[in-house]
């Protein structure tokens, strides 16, 4: 059991531009890449907040995004999709509005939030759900708890908000803080307990082997960083169809290969011009964008400013 947090704490993070490096840390002691999955200005607001039971990530996204990584090595984390105007993608599988999934300890998160997502992320220590007598079997470390929350819950939700959230007026002094994270697992307990269903030998199987896909793809991908995306060449060096490949991304992310690991490859480059001094052309380039115009259209109608903007901005 993770030791106790001595005081308790809450910190919010606004962003007003799509920033992968300040995503990354979208939710306590995770390393998470994100990629912007539609055109626009991106405004996001995380509030994070920990007590000595409980650690809290509470967001709001306005348009969809890809965030996948490893998630706390010493927490459980229990995720509830509390609205989005339209399916959340998780795990490969489609996920609602109120849907709630609860991942062990140092668990590799892959989700795909729709526009305007908002979401709650709560950490535990392992032995709180032990104590409800709420265990996983062996080699599952992935539980989807589909439904929706029920009236009472939402109301709480909304009230635990105004304190913890990314909306609050002020920040809660320790002993508020450590009563409202208190509360909050309260609510969580019966809403679990309520949706506890172990998942089928099937459904194990079938994850993992599309999830055995995925990395290839994307380890692939990584390889062949700076070279022109195709996915006749994919197909042929990894052995797999094209409809094979078609079928497992949308089902997992909601939208077509090609485009993924295109935006995937835009995200990466405005990472390394907002953290590197690398000219441009040279970044474009070892991103595997070859012809420059193209780049810089692209990248200006996803993220509403030209490569040499951000660049620039970065300097100063």
């Amino acid at each position: 059991m993770p030791p106790p947090h001595p005081q308790p704490t809450v910190t919010h993070t606004h962003l007003s531009l799509f920033d992968p490096r300040a995503l990354v840390l979208a939710l306590q002691e995770g390393s998470l890449e994100h990629v912007q999955l539609q055109k626009g200005l991106f405004m996001g607001e995380i509030a994070h907040s920990q007590s000595s039971q409980c650690r809290t990530d509470w967001g709001h996204y306005n348009l969809a995004l890809l965030c996948q990584g490893n998630l706390s090595p010493g927490w459980i984390t229990i995720g509830i999709s509390l609205h989005g105007d339209g399916p959340w993608h998780v795990q490969g599988e489609k996920h609602c509005n109120g849907d709630i999934i609860l991942y062990t300890a140092g668990s590799e998160m892959c989700i795909s939030l729709p526009p305007n997502a908002q979401w709650l992320c709560i950490q535990v220590p392992r032995q709180r759900l032990d104590m409800l007598g709420l265990r996983l079997p062996p080699n599952t470390s992935v539980l989807h708890l589909p439904g929706r929350l029920t009236p009472e819950t939402a109301i709480m939700l909304r009230r635990l908000a105004a304190v913890l959230g990314p909306q609050r007026e002020h920040s809660p002094h320790a002993a508020l803080s450590e009563q409202m994270h208190e509360d909050l697992l309260q609510i969580i307990w019966p809403e679990l307990a309520r949706r506890w269903r172990l998942p089928t030998r099937s459904t194990v199987t079938r994850r993992h082997s599309r999830q055995v896909l995925l990395q290839s793809v994307r380890h692939w991908c990584e390889e062949q960083g700076d070279s022109p995306l195709r996915m006749d060449v994919l197909c042929q060096e990894l052995d797999l169809p094209i409809w094979q490949l078609e079928r497992t991304f949308r089902q997992s992310y909601g939208v077509p290969p090609q485009r993924l690991l295109t935006l995937h490859r835009l995200a990466k480059a405005r990472c390394d011009l907002l953290s590197t001094h690398e000219r441009v052309t040279q970044i474009a380039m070892a991103n595997g964008f070859w012809h420059l115009g193209r780049f810089a259209q692209l990248y200006k109608d996803y993220f509403c400013e030209s490569p040499s903007e951000t660049a620039r901005m970065h300097r100063q």
